[in-house]
């Protein structure tokens, strides 16, 4: 909403009246109402026409033409060439630039009519536009894979480093044997009865420990 202050008082309680103005004799001028015509245009104002305090109606390349019954609030600004519709009305503070109003039109005060510079967005436009804001903001930006690939590349080249630098380690270092290597083998355990076994085997077998003998002895 647009704030619109207060009409104040006008101090210059003339009409002003300048070029090819006609007004109908039923017509209502407040004080402070200019009415101007270009050389080439005119300005028309029809029976029961009510025009507001401080209305300023500038004709230029054309006509304005008020038709009857139609309603300018306080501080309405209508320039160029244009046409007010019968009993239209048209709110206080509103501005018109070339642009005709329609029969039983009702304008809301401090509008804005045909002024190409300000374009006026509908609700509808409003939500769509701001529903494709926010779908873009919720998108995922694209992932930079130049970027990634050289993470990896960065990544690949610190492992091999260290695989290299660990190798170079250990080809450097001298092997130390530990106590458990360096401790000797232990003898197999003595089978039980062994002894008894040899005497069995010598008896049984008396030739075997003659041959033993003789293969011992030079």
């Amino acid at each position: 909403m647009i704030y619109l202050p207060p009409p104040q008082p006008i101090l210059n309680q003339d009409i002003r009246v300048s070029g090819d103005v006609e007004i109908h004799p039923t017509a209502s001028l407040a004080p402070g109402v200019i009415l101007q015509a270009a050389p080439d245009s005119s300005i028309v104002i029809g029976a029961d026409v009510c025009i507001g305090m401080g209305v300023i109606i500038n004709a230029h390349q054309g006509a304005i033409e008020i038709e009857s019954g139609a309603i300018l609030g306080s501080g309405v600004l209508i320039i160029g060439k244009s046409k007010i519709g019968k009993n239209a009305c048209v709110g206080t503070s509103t501005t018109v630039f070339h642009q005709d109003i329609a029969a039983m039109v009702v304008i809301e005060p401090g509008s804005i009519i045909g002024d190409i510079s300000r374009k006026i967005v509908s609700e509808d436009q409003r939500n769509t536009k701001d529903n494709n804001d926010n779908s873009q903001f919720s998108e995922k930006p694209p992932q930079n894979n130049s970027k990634a690939s050289d993470n990896n590349f960065a990544t690949q080249a610190n492992q091999s480093v260290k695989q290299d630098f660990v190798q170079e380690q250990n080809s450097t270092i001298p092997h130390v044997e530990t106590s458990a290597e360096t401790q000797p083998k232990k003898s197999k355990p003595p089978v039980v009865g062994q002894v008894y076994i040899n005497e069995l085997l010598i008896t049984l077998f008396p030739h075997n420990k003659s041959q033993n003998n003789h293969s011992s002895n030079p």
